[in-house]
């Protein structure tokens, strides 16, 4: 079936469409408008020309999901449209075009779904979790990945905008700092929150790590889960103030329907971070629409039980040939792993890394066999895989194809996103997955691992096999050379 899942907020109007097969799902279409219907406000009421552009927006998204056959309509609203004076003008226009309901969401509900977001995408267990847009924010704070409070602010990057007159007068900036810290002082439960990383949701929040990626110089990397420092937000909001004051002609990453108005945003993160003593931000692509969709997926309020796990199940599912043997490998990697790491501190920590590679070791080949190396590494650092930083998913593509793409690393190598001791460990684990790949030798659930024995000079494996070994065995001497070369011992397979 296809969902598609309408947000209809104070800035941008949304629509992204999921072909959904169980709990599996791959987006397959998505238009986003900025229609600003937060904007131009008078006494509370929406302004009628941003009105009958929204509805515009809306009878275009309509034809889209019939193009694309679309069977399930969700569609929700926020704060401009929650506060409106208005609001029914609105509503009774929109159900005609779209063919559908809008249901508005409370403030409570926003920063809900943005919570179920949150918890099901990035793998962290406490958070302060910040989702500001156009005419409202969303705080909430998340122990042990439960939601504990929450509160929606009634401003966000329109309102501030417009009620400091920040685009004709920047001095009261001023005014809007303290306006902020104010506002925090007063959120009495922020105080339990000091210290603990923020995660930051909506198209100003992207924007910013946007603009930080072109910044270092890593702008190939997906914004999901990418981290920043505070000082590197600090950094971007000065930038953005010379812009804006005409010192600075071009902002990479900085699009045109959103810089008159990024300032209140970037001030309202900026100065919360430092009232938190927050150092490090985590840029969420997951949000409003996403926390519906999982509710839509797994019912309300049911969080899945590994986020890596979950979504390199639903890369494989949605991408993989039947009989993948990506998950099988791993149960062969994962005890060489272990066995190693007692012996090369170096090593631990990288198990994700390696889940991640030995899962999507082959994935390539579903773009083209031939060339499944080079594409597997591509793929791998362009997928939608949740529980990892852009590092970790850096080094899980290289792992997976290391032996035969390995000039692909020489430009992070250059730009010191890798050092020479990560693309040791890489080496180091890539040679596991090959061993693994000639063990099994393509026949899945046939050959195990029964016991490792390290000594001073070899790693002995006895491994069980139904098949006749030979075939595994002649595989296997094209690596006994470099794990030597690696690991400085012997590798020493014995089938039985």
């Amino acid at each position: 079936m296809r969902v598609g899942i309408i947000d209809i907020g104070s800035n941008s109007m949304r629509l992204v469409i999921y072909e959904v097969h169980g709990k599996n799902y791959i987006v397959v279409g998505q238009v986003r408008q900025s229609a600003r219907l937060g904007q131009d406000m008078i006494d509370g009421h929406l302004n009628k020309g941003r009105i009958d552009f929204g509805i515009k927006v809306l009878q275009y998204f309509k034809e889209y999901m019939d193009s694309k056959d679309v069977t399930d309509v969700i569609a929700v609203a926020t704060e401009a449209i929650r506060k409106a004076k208005n609001k029914e003008d609105f509503l009774t226009q929109a159900k005609v075009a779209l063919g559908n309901d809008i249901r508005i969401l409370s403030g409570e509900e926003e920063a809900f779904y943005d919570y179920y977001a949150t918890v099901n995408t990035i793998d962290l267990e406490n958070c302060l979790m910040v989702d500001i847009g156009g005419s409202s924010t969303e705080i909430a704070l998340i122990r042990d990945k439960i939601l504990q409070e929450s509160i929606s602010i009634p401003f966000g990057s329109i309102v501030l905008t417009e009620k400091f007159n920040l685009k004709r007068n920047r001095k009261n900036e001023h005014n809007l700092h303290n306006y902020l810290k104010q506002t925090f002082r007063n959120i009495s439960w922020l105080k339990d929150a000091r210290g603990i990383p923020i995660v930051g949701i909506g198209g100003s929040i992207r924007t910013l790590g946007k603009i930080d990626r072109f910044r270092k110089d890593n702008a190939m990397f997906i914004s999901h889960n990418y981290s920043m420092e505070q000082k590197d937000v600090e950094s971007v909001y000065d930038l953005v103030r010379e812009y804006l004051d005409g010192n600075v002609k071009r902002i990479y990453g900085l699009s045109r329907d959103r810089e008159d108005i990024f300032i209140g945003s970037l001030a309202t993160l900026n100065i919360l971070m430092k009232y938190q003593n927050s150092r490090k931000l985590f840029v969420s692509n997951a949000g409003i629409r996403d926390g519906l969709l999982f509710e839509h997926l797994l019912g309300r309020n049911k969080r899945v039980h590994d986020v890596l796990e979950f979504s390199l199940d639903n890369i494989i599912e949605n991408h993989m040939y039947k009989g993948y043997e990506g998950k099988d490998l791993f149960k062969l990697v994962r005890v060489m792993y272990s066995s190693l790491c007692r012996k090369y501190p170096q090593l631990l920590g990288n198990g994700k890394v390696l889940k991640t590679a030995t899962y999507l070791f082959d994935i390539g080949t579903s773009i083209n066999y031939f060339q499944r190396d080079r594409n597997t590494f591509y793929s791998i650092l362009n997928a939608p895989i949740n529980g990892l930083s852009q590092k970790q998913i850096l080094m899980a593509a290289s792992s997976a194809s290391i032996f035969s793409a390995n000039d692909l690393l020489k430009e992070f190598f250059n730009k010191k996103i890798l050092s020479a001791r990560d693309i040791k460990v890489i080496e180091m684990l890539g040679i596991l997955i090959k061993i693994a790949e000639a063990l099994n030798h393509g026949v899945s659930d046939e050959t195990t691992i029964r016991k490792i024995e390290l000594t001073e000079t070899a790693m002995i494996m006895e491994v069980h096999t139904k098949l006749d070994p030979i075939f595994k065995k002649d595989e296997l001497k094209n690596y006994l050379s470099r794990f030597r070369y690696l690991y400085k011992m012997n590798l020493d397979v014995r089938f039985v």
